[in-house]
């Protein structure tokens, strides 16, 4: 039987941008997620109770539950080879 083939290394490389770009928009995602979470913590601290309140309040869980921690786990799972230790 004759042996297949390796990848070419160019595709190996394109693989590992692929890779790259997708770690960073995760963390992208994850600091403008961050920042906004602040920026409603830091409106709900000034806010009397009332109805403003109570749409921060709903802004706040919103955007606790989009999140991206399932594709910060799934960045952190695809590390490109050439920085594993």
């Amino acid at each position: 039987m004759p042996k297949s083939k390796p990848p070419r290394r160019r595709k190996i490389r394109r693989g590992n941008d692929l890779r790259l770009l997708m770690i960073e928009g995760t963390r992208a995602a994850l600091a403008l997620n961050d920042a906004l979470l602040e920026k409603i913590e830091d409106a709900l601290s000034r806010t009397p109770q009332g109805q403003e309140r109570t749409r921060l309040l709903a802004l706040r869980a919103e955007a606790k539950s989009h999140r991206p921690g399932l594709l910060e786990s799934r960045a952190d799972a695809m590390t490109p080879w050439f920085f594993e230790s």
